[in-house]
């Protein structure tokens, strides 16, 4: 491959035509062929400089009022085909190779600046097939030259007059068009995230009545309390939209069985599945009573007559299920303040975002669900079918509690829940000790064991069988100690941790 390129054919797309006279001129003049978009051919025709329109390379004319005028095989394959393998497919596709792109992009940001741009008018100048060409000829760039600033200009007419541009400003070139493509769309998200913000809703206050606090819909494909309908009750709080949202989460995790979750501070205290709604409630209800008191209850049934009456016996904030009887709510009725929110097909998030100080995090939202073919079993003995449901349902709630967590079930039901320690030993202790914990029962865990201690404790219980992630450099010890304990245990490969 040749280290000096000099372009036989050069796209021009550009908003901005400061000096796109000269230099397209001069290219010209040193028998390069031009082609360019539409607005761009026409400026280039008046003054004098041939230019082929891209149309009559696509055989397609633009469209949608100019939506579409470069996203094409022939533009995109002109750019991004490999010279030396790809000459043969290119020849029968009847695809031009083109060695420069001149292209800058709508002028987004100068549009949004404008307090007199309507959103339709942003909207509109969001450009498509110019960071699509630019990101092809950078990705080419052994090949291909991509100008997006017009101080370049004269950098590369210098090169071109010692025999074409070299392989070392192409890179460059290259590198600079992707950050350019970077910041544009930047720039995108944060003018239509700013829009979405106009819309936000103010809040009484946040964790604690110092501090502001809003609420913000934003549209990301998800569905969750921002866009449930409430019945009755005071307004939402930071709080009350932080805890909803955790009992709804965790509520997800289970589609067919009818299921009830109740969150404190943010992280499940109560879970529990029946064969009605009620049943689910009190399977909940009955795991820490005491820590359920002011908290959110999330049914994933319609609220009957019969559970709305079970549920005005406790002070709970809020209410949430997909539907309610009409009983049902004459009874919260008598609870003016208590908060009554509708809510159908709910959607997670995919993504989760956190604001920190100078700048924010981002990550997937854990989707991952586990089942019994995929768990690894390092014990002499292994879980029974009936221990391994109720390891698997421990497991859809230790995911949702705070770290360190520790679930215990047995028969289906949680038994008890601790989360939210510093210590696994701790979190081991306080699940236990919380309530009566019968023999026989399953324990769940969020993260590896570091050592054999929680495991010991666990085996003072009658604990009969644990889940856990496995990969600590002590699970040799961890597991010799289950076998001693006549534990079984199962791998799952991965953590859970919530943080």
């Amino acid at each position: 491959m040749k280290q000096k390129i000099f372009p036989k054919t050069a796209l021009f797309s550009v908003s901005n035509k400061k000096g796109l006279i000269p230099f397209a001129a001069f290219l010209e003049k040193n028998g390069t062929k031009i082609i360019a978009s539409g607005g761009t051919a026409r400026v280039l025709k008046k003054n004098g400089i041939q230019v082929k329109k891209v149309s009559s390379i696509t055989k397609f004319p633009e469209i949608f009022g100019g939506r579409v005028k470069t996203l094409s095989p022939q533009i995109s394959g002109g750019i991004l085909g490999q010279r030396d393998i790809d000459k043969q497919e290119a020849k029968d596709n009847k695809i031009m190779w083109i060695d420069m792109v001149v292209c800058n992009l709508y002028p987004f940001s100068e549009v949004s600046k404008n307090p007199d741009s309507s959103l339709e008018d942003k909207i509109e100048n969001i450009d498509v097939g110019g960071p699509t060409m630019i990101r092809a000829a950078a990705k080419n760039y052994k090949w291909v030259s991509v100008v997006v600033d017009v101080r370049d200009f004269a950098k590369i007419k210098k090169e071109l007059l010692a025999g074409g541009v070299t392989e070392k400003l192409r890179f460059a070139l290259a590198k600079k068009a992707f950050g350019r493509c970077a910041e544009y769309d930047a720039r995108v998200f944060e003018v239509l995230s700013e829009k979405e913000k106009e819309a936000k809703a103010v809040l009484r206050y946040g964790e604690n009545p110092h501090q502001d606090a809003f609420v913000v819909d934003y549209e990301d494909g998800s569905r969750g309390l921002p866009q449930a309908k409430k019945i009755q009750g005071k307004a939402l709080s930071y709080n009350n939209f932080l805890d909803g949202d955790a009992a709804l989460l965790c509520l997800n995790e289970f589609k067919k069985d009818p299921a009830c979750v109740i969150v404190k501070h943010n992280s499940p205290c109560g879970v529990g599945v029946g064969k009605n709604i009620e049943s689910a409630f009190k399977n909940s209800l009955k795991v820490d009573n005491l820590s359920a008191f002011g908290g959110v209850v999330a049914l994933n049934k319609r609220c009957t007559a019969s559970l709305a009456k079970q549920i005005n016996t406790i002070f709970f904030e809020i209410v949430i299920a997909p539907s309610f009887d009409k009983e049902a709510l004459v009874i919260f009725s008598k609870k003016k303040n208590l908060r009554i929110l509708k809510l159908s097909n709910y959607k997670p998030s995919p993504f989760s975002i956190k604001t920190i100080s100078g700048g924010n995090l981002g990550q997937e939202s854990d989707m991952s669900s586990l089942r019994s073919k995929t768990l690894s079993f390092p014990t002499y003995k292994k879980p029974t079918d009936s221990q391994i449901s109720s390891l698997l349902l421990a497991w859809r709630v230790v995911k949702h509690t705070k770290s360190n967590a520790i679930v215990v079930a047995k028969n289906n039901k949680i038994i008890s829940i601790s989360g939210g320690q510093t210590s696994r030993v701790d979190a081991t202790n306080i699940a236990f000790k919380k309530t009566g914990i019968p023999k026989g029962c399953v324990v769940a865990s969020d993260a590896f064991f570091p050592f054999k201690d929680s495991i010991e404790t666990m085996a003072r219980y009658g604990v009969s069988a644990i889940v856990q992630p496995g990969g600590s450099i002590r699970d040799k010890e961890v597991v010799d100690s289950c076998n001693k304990n006549n534990i079984s245990m199962a791998f799952t490969g991965y953590r859970v941790f919530k943080h």
